[in-house]
């Protein structure tokens, strides 16, 4: 009875001091839904991930990639598309670097870090859709079309997330 017990203590001592990283898609605006977490999922210090959509005046693909920091901070690394179009670099700015493809143009070395990244989810073309490894996550089955979502990550305790996520 004794030995259980130390057991089981033991293994939720371990599960409460154990903490994931994880990347969190919440919604951001305002309204009765500000702040719920419509995705979360846990990842790695030093993975990448990409906001893909498709740009509503060009209607060209665009390619963001992010890598996820040491201080849980997110850094855009790159950003692809193959024409022209309102709201996407036009020219190199601060350090950034260009590269011109047959297939597309390549802006890289940003030195950016996010806390969060926004992004306002297409309603009719644009399709943002997060890939992180294998998983691809189409935000409009999330949220609505036209609303409002960041992406951050944060740290959480492991039992924290079992309880949010239930266990799977």
């Amino acid at each position: 009875m004794k030995k259980t017990f130390l057991i089981i203590a033991l293994l939720a001592l371990i599960l409460f001091s154990y903490n994931l990283t994880v990347l969190e898609v919440f919604v951001a605006d305002r309204g009765v839904d500000n702040g719920k977490v419509l995705l979360r999922m846990p990842v790695k210090t030093g993975q990448t991930f990409e906001v893909n959509w498709i740009h509503s005046v060009s209607k060209r693909p665009v390619i963001e990639k992010y890598k996820i920091l040491n201080n849980l901070k997110i850094a855009i690394n790159e950003m692809k598309f193959d024409t022209f179009s309102a709201n996407l670099p036009a020219r190199p700015d601060y350090n950034t670097k260009w590269e011109y493809k047959d297939d597309h143009i390549r802006v890289y070395n940003y030195n950016m870090e996010f806390d969060e990244v926004p992004v306002v989810i297409g309603e009719v073309i644009a399709d943002h859709i997060i890939c992180i490894e294998n998983n691809v996550v189409y935000l409009r089955q999330l949220y609505r079309p036209g609303g409002f979502v960041k992406v951050r990550v944060k740290r959480m305790n492991l039992i924290k997330y079992m309880a949010k996520e239930g266990i799977k």
